[in-house]
């Protein structure tokens, strides 16, 4: 095990259970990596959304919701992002076939094995530090074989050289997750002592006796302050009044500085530790947000669904293939993408597909056609809401500006206006000017 390694990942042997860490205590460490850090919790949570999409479904057209919920594989693949794995319970019917596929939580199962080490069951526990008050029940791993059990566990995680648990693939990135819960922590109490106004109340007739002078600052906090202010009062007892109570602040050199250093590249090291295009989740690094070519938004999102997504979707479904080819055999499963995101970068992200052939332009329509308006209510409302906006008015002049110093091809920068902006072909050839003459006779399709 690496010295800087941020988990003890050597299992924990119980009277008869295995649990990850002790009390299955490196799920918690995941999930407080989780809780504790923006930029992790925002790098997952969009990982997760990628994955789902608009949700599981038969390529067949069979209705899968009536064995498994969209809800559940939504946090099926909220584990498997955040954990490295996720569980499921498999339901047998009275025929000995799977009923039903409902999720449990990875992280309140420890796993049992026989005499040559090999999972054949799980134990669940509500919670394992407390387990005398919720006793770990036993249950069989799923095989695909009615063994007699009404309720079996299937346990998926991703590839990796460890025997019994899952890792999450970000793991490296894990100590920097704790950096920014520190840093979230720090700004907070800084936040309430800054808001906070200390006073100083002296007695210079003597000290009294400590009952009586506990008491006496007691109602006088309670008189200067009350229950609900935040200054801080100390109350000083003194023989002369040269004894008073003096108090002197020391602030860190550099504090802000260390602060926005420490913040930025905790942000960089946890993009670099999940693998993640910067273009794509890069916050207070990332410029304006707005790049300069929408062809490199293009690229890094096929790039994201070919390195990243798309294998973790086929683990996720090779597992539930598991159960899904007891039940019926001609089902067929697959994710199905966003209709924008699909639009947007004309991936063809399906995880079954092989198809490279991907072009950012859609196909050319007629010459007499009208402009075909294929965004939703909602992504309308955006679009008009951003090009009103201050920020929206400077990308706009941001993309005229690349198009006219050459950095942004002429199509590329309609492609980015009708995309970002919803602007229609007219409307953004209006913005940009004719094309240059070299541009005149281009091959390139246009955008509807």
């Amino acid at each position: 095990m690496s010295a800087f390694q941020p988990i003890d990942i050597k299992p924990q042997y119980g009277r008869k259970w295995i649990t990850n860490g002790t009390n299955n205590n490196n799920f918690k460490i995941y999930k407080d990596a989780y809780d504790d850090s923006p930029t992790n919790a925002s790098i997952i949570n969009a990982f997760v959304n990628y994955m789902y999409g608009q949700g599981l479904y038969d390529v067949n057209g069979q209705n899968i919701q009536k064995y498994i919920s969209d809800e559940d594989v939504l946090l099926l693949c909220q584990d498997y992002k955040t954990y490295g794995g996720y569980a499921m319970q498999v339901i047998w019917s009275l025929a000995k076939k799977p009923l039903r596929i409902e999720y449990i939580p990875i992280y309140k199962l420890a796993i049992n094995v026989d005499d040559s080490t090999e999972i054949n069951g799980f134990w669940y526990s509500w919670d394992w530090c407390n387990q005398y008050k919720y006793k770990p029940e036993f249950y069989p791993t799923y095989t695909g074989v009615y063994k007699g059990y009404d309720l079996e566990i299937l346990y998926v995680k991703r590839p990796t050289a460890e025997p019994f648990f899952p890792i999450p693939d970000y793991l490296a990135g894990i100590p920097w997750a704790k950096v920014e819960g520190q840093l979230g922590n720090a700004a907070k109490q800084h936040f309430i002592n800054a808001m906070s106004v200390l006073t100083v109340i002296n007695y210079n007739g003597g000290r009294a006796e400590d009952d009586v002078a506990e008491i006496q600052a007691q109602n006088v906090r309670n008189k200067v302050v009350g229950t609900e202010n935040q200054s801080a009062v100390i109350v000083s007892f003194n023989e002369h009044a040269e004894d008073g109570v003096t108090v002197d602040q020391l602030s860190p050199p550099e504090l802000n500085q260390q602060n926005v250093f420490y913040s930025e590249e905790a942000e960089r090291k946890l993009i670099i530790a999940h693998s993640a295009p910067p273009i794509l989740f890069a916050g207070s690094t990332g410029g304006n947000g707005f790049s300069s070519n929408a062809d490199e938004i293009a690229t890094a999102t096929r790039g994201l669904f070919r390195r990243h997504i798309n294998p973790m979707r086929t683990v996720i479904i090779n597992g539930l293939d598991k159960v899904f080819n007891v039940i019926d055999s001609s089902i067929d499963l697959d994710f199905e993408d966003f209709a924008e995101e699909t639009k947007l970068e004309n991936t063809n992200n399906s995880s079954k597909s092989q198809d490279t052939s991907i072009n950012l332009i859609d196909s050319p329509a007629e010459a007499d056609s009208e402009p075909v308006d294929t965004f939703d209510e909602a992504t309308k409302q955006a679009q008009a809401q951003l090009k009103g906006s201050v920020g929206g008015v400077q990308a706009i002049l941001d993309i005229q500006a690349s198009y006219v110093a050459g950095t942004t091809s002429y199509e590329s920068a309609i492609a980015m206006l009708n995309l970002i902006f919803g602007f229609n072909r007219l409307q953004a050839v209006r913005l940009l000017g004719d094309p240059k003459p070299a541009e005149n006779n281009a091959n390139v399709t246009p955008i509807a």
